[in-house]
């Protein structure tokens, strides 16, 4: 269990928008609370259900009656926040700017402009910013969350030491999902059962479009449960509508056992919303319907990488559009298959857990090397345990080192990563030498921060990062027969082991991890 402050989450919904933000945030402050923390949601939420919601999970809710730009929104959080970190029985945690701060102020919402920001963290209060669409000129954060899939293309301008935590890796899943960790899904002949949920709110009643869709279909076979928020105004002629259709149909208001739900299901309709990871996480073939301007990047990498089917805007596609395109995804079991197999390898469950480990810097980040490492490199190399795990085991003279160091840097067939932790202490390294779509990796830890877990983790993450960014599509290790640790490390990592052989001269294990087996 870490040593927890106290979080404040500052998100708002209405009858429009903000669902999806809060129960994102409610996924963060789970996992927080799960650890041994408290937190506080502030908030100018209108849905008495959302509220409820709030405080049966043991969360203090505090309503803001005028949310910002009314000037009353940043004066009533900064004294609730300055006062309380005034209190004597906060714990007192130092972050990765050496600030004494005894309280994370998360931010989730699109008009959260740059002075707002500005002035929450000169007040020394550390901030964390939840983003989708990098819609701002300048982001004041100690650290910036985007989970979207694409997220990693984008170009912050944000403080020098800001942390990014961009992709699918950071996916905020709610607690009640990770009880299904182990979930294998049955991908019938014919799909019969479907689920339907468009948003908290839904402004625009595209669920009463989609009913209409579904009925064209004319299949009394399927049976189709409709999952909507507290604050869709519309339940009356949904539920007037649903009383005359061909199918067996179930309205549901804020169900409490989502997953289940999922779970039952063969498709799923949904926006491109934050539900396209539940969804993803537990393999369920969708079909996706863009309701704001936030979900088209999201939904339209899904579509391109066949995550999901992409139908775009609600109000550019027509009733017989959707029924034709659910009519498709229902009669193939191959494409559902393999939309399943691919969604499901998008979110881990582990993103919330990742995100706090990073506020709390025990988390593994990576960035590119530079000339200034080159020193602290050379001590790691020439320390005993590494060179007994080189293959080539002499020391490494500094006129030596420093020749061979310029050259990879410069080189742009070497990718050179420098691994820290959200303090930025110095964790170790790891480099690759790429060749045509193919890297050989090599790695050391520093030797005050082994024997901690960060081999594996390391190893996983930089192959990420490379994959990401580079044409990359195979990574190869080779590991000295007697270095079980390392090996074990690599294996951890996704790594599986193809042959024995000898390696530059040396009893080794080969080692191959390929992209399309980790994204």
């Amino acid at each position: 269990m870490f040593d927890l402050m106290h979080l404040y989450i500052r998100a708002d919904a209405d009858s429009k928008i903000g669902t999806g933000h809060l129960m994102r945030c409610i996924a963060l402050a789970q996992m927080w609370q799960d650890q041994g923390g408290k937190v506080t949601f502030l908030s100018h939420c209108e849905s008495e259900g959302l509220q409820e919601r709030i405080l049966k999970e043991g969360f203090e809710f505090l309503f803001l009656e005028n949310p910002h730009p009314d000037p009353s929104d940043l004066l009533q959080t900064l004294s609730l926040l300055t006062n309380k970190t005034n209190q004597p029985n906060l714990t007192n945690t130092t972050n990765k700017t050496n600030k004494t701060i005894p309280c994370w102020l998360v931010l989730d919402g699109y008009h959260f402009t740059p002075e707002y920001q500005k002035t929450i963290h000169d007040a020394g209060i550390s901030l964390l910013v939840i983003d989708d669409m990098n819609h701002l000129p300048y982001y004041h954060a100690d650290i910036i969350l985007n989970q979207n899939i694409d997220a990693q293309e984008l170009k912050y301008c944000c403080n020098k030491d800001t942390t990014l935590l961009l992709g699918a890796q950071y996916v905020l899943l709610r607690r009640e999902f990770l009880k299904h960790l182990d979930f294998k899904r049955q991908i019938p002949e014919r799909a019969k059962n479907i689920l339907v949920t468009l948003g908290g709110a839904d402004p625009d009643n595209v669920t009463l479009k989609v009913i209409k869709a579904l009925q064209l279909l004319e299949d009394p076979e399927i049976e189709v449960k409709i999952v909507i928020g507290p604050a869709n105004p519309h339940k009356t002629i949904l539920s007037e509508t649903l009383s005359s259709t061909y199918f067996t149909a179930v309205l549901l208001t804020s169900p409490p056992d989502m997953p289940e739900l999922i779970g039952w299901a063969d498709i799923g309709i949904s926006g491109g919303g934050s539900t396209c990871w539940e969804f993803g996480f537990m393999g369920l073939p969708s079909v996706l319907v863009i309701l704001a301007k936030n979900q088209v990047e999201l939904a339209a990498h899904l579509g391109r990488q066949q995550y999901a089917v992409n139908i775009g805007w609600y109000d550019k596609v027509s009733v017989e559009q959707l029924c034709s395109t659910v009519n498709a995804l229902i009669s193939d079991p191959n494409l559902r298959k393999s939309i399943s197999k691919k969604a499901s390898s998008l979110v881990d469950g582990q993103g919330a857990l990742h995100v706090i480990k990073v506020m709390l810097g025990s988390f593994v980040l990576l960035r590119r090397a530079i000339y200034d490492d080159c020193n602290l490199v050379w001590q790691w190399s020439n320390e005993k345990e590494t060179r007994k795990a080189s293959f080539c085991q002499e020391p490494i003279s500094w006129d030596e080192h420093v020749r061979w160091f310029k050259e990879k840097l410069a080189d742009p067939n070497h990718v050179f990563f420098i691994a820290t932790d959200g303090n930025k202490n110095m964790l170790g390294q790891i480099r690759y030498a790429i060749e045509d779509n193919k890297a050989i990796v090599s790695f050391s830890i520093a030797p005050e921060h082994r024997n901690r877990g960060y081999g594996s983790e390391f190893l996983k993450r930089a192959a990420l990062k490379l994959f990401h960014e580079t044409g990359v599509k195979e990574i190869i290790a080779f590991v000295r027969a007697e270095s079980q640790i390392s090996l074990k490390a690599f294996q951890n990592a996704g790594f599986t082991k193809v042959e024995e052989l000898f390696f530059q001269g040396t009893k080794s294990d080969k080692l191959i991890v390929r992209k399309s087996e980790m994204l």
